[in-house]
């Protein structure tokens, strides 16, 4: 039972965010007259189809994993025009996206990113106003040491706060715990911690333990968090905090892998499942916090300047812009699969960490 609760609030939580996403291509294109030939909730064969207001074919298909939304003028190979029965034959020139101005078709592709941040801001706005309380900033200090931990074998004592961690070249001083955690799971060889105890300085080497269960690295010791109540209205603020704090994170995550840092920790789509049914068991807001975080991760990831991905195609229309001439659309396409097959290989190469992982 808890298999089939995990697979539908997986497919669940894959369908709401891609079809917002696409649902913001598509609010958009429209606004600037563009045909928009489908918009599709899931994926393969049609259940049901009808026409909206305008042109648009409205379909649900067989299968909950997504959805899209099928624009006129899309300059990557989905549209071909050398099919005498293709649909967009009958489409004016002027309701083609490739035919509309440089900044309408940044709009049209920014739009699904801003989609994927407005459902992230929404879900963490609510949950603040559902908690009703705002957890401090914990400081890098320790309150108690876990047993049989690197942290205990290091030699970290309660009361220790922690001023610097250095690990190889890199090194940083952590103003908050969240600043430490981050950094050992991206530096999860030999750490060497500077402590401040009883007014001295003093440094210990640890090597961070894997926490198979959670999937993450640990050090093993506890801090101190305070909690203060906030009035409704401070929600708005704290929802946008914890959004920028969120993205912060997702940033600094992406810097890491191009530095080669957490490559063997990438994640796929069998390592959000096996979040997915974590958080599931964990009741209902921590399931709505992880849509939201992965509705951040989608948008963010969008806007990584491959051409296969929104941000990609953004790049292109600006160089042309820039150059004042178009790029031959056979380069285009050539390059956006290109893309598509390294994207592919990504995906493959996260899945098969995540099953590594499982045994």
């Amino acid at each position: 039972m808890s298999t089939i609760i995990t697979i539908l609030a997986f497919l669940f939580m894959l369908t709401i965010i891609v079809v917002l996403h696409e649902f913001g291509h598509f609010i958009v294109a429209r606004f600037f007259g563009v045909h928009c030939h489908e918009f599709s909730i899931g994926m393969g064969p049609v259940l049901f189809q009808c026409p909206g207001k305008g042109v648009t074919l409205f379909s649900i298909r067989a299968f909950p994993i997504g959805g899209y939304v099928m624009m006129a003028g899309e300059e990557d190979g989905s549209n071909d025009e050398d099919d005498e029965d293709s649909w967009i034959h009958d489409v004016p020139e002027d309701e083609k996206l490739n035919h509309k101005p440089w900044y309408q078709q940044v709009c049209v592709m920014l739009a699904g990113i801003v989609m994927n941040f407005i459902l992230a801001w929404a879900i963490f706005v609510g949950l603040a106003l559902a908690n009703g309380v705002v957890a401090e900033e914990a400081k890098p200090i320790v309150y108690e040491i876990i047993e049989n931990t690197p942290a205990q074998e290091a030699g970290l004592l309660p009361k220790d706060e922690i001023i610097k961690v250095e690990s190889g070249k890199e090194s940083m001083v952590p103003k908050t715990q969240s600043d430490f955690s981050e950094f050992v799971q991206f530096h999860h060889d030999d750490l060497t911690l500077t402590v401040k105890r009883d007014g001295k300085e003093v440094q210990l080497k640890m090597t961070p333990a894997f926490d198979e269960e959670n999937t993450m690295y640990y050090v093993g010791f506890t801090t101190q968090v305070s909690y203060r109540k906030i009035a409704w209205y401070e929600c708005f603020s704290v929802g946008t905090k914890n959004l920028i704090d969120t993205a912060g994170t997702i940033f600094t995550a992406l810097g890491q892998l191009f530095k080669g840092n957490g490559v063997k920790d990438l994640s796929g789509p069998v390592g959000i499942y096996q979040t997915t049914k974590k958080t599931t068991q964990m009741g209902l807001r921590s399931y709505i916090a992880l849509i939201g975080i992965i509705s951040l991760n989608i948008g963010i990831f969008n806007g990584i300047p491959l051409p296969a991905l929104d941000g990609g195609r953004i790049l292109i229309l600006c160089i042309e812009k820039l150059f004042r001439r178009k790029i031959n659309i056979k380069i285009v396409e050539t390059i956006i699969i290109a893309s598509f097959i390294l994207l592919f290989g990504l995906m493959i190469f996260a899945t098969y960490n995540d099953i590594l992982r499982m045994f």
